[in-house]
């Protein structure tokens, strides 16, 4: 039986190939950009923003 190629089936290829990886790529920078030891400062103070009383 032949494969048929319907927008669906090349969409659907086009996702999985190329955006699932690039999805992958960005999260994982953003979790290393969060737990960077230099970035932890910066975290800390964020983290105490709310219980500040000005």
């Amino acid at each position: 039986m032949k494969a048929i190629l319907t927008v669906q089936n090349i969409t659907s290829d086009f996702v999985t190939t190329f955006w699932t990886p690039m999805f992958v790529g960005i999260f994982l920078a953003i979790v290393t950009y969060a737990l960077w030891p230099r970035n932890k400062a910066t975290f800390d103070e964020a983290a105490r923003m709310p219980l500040r009383e000005e």
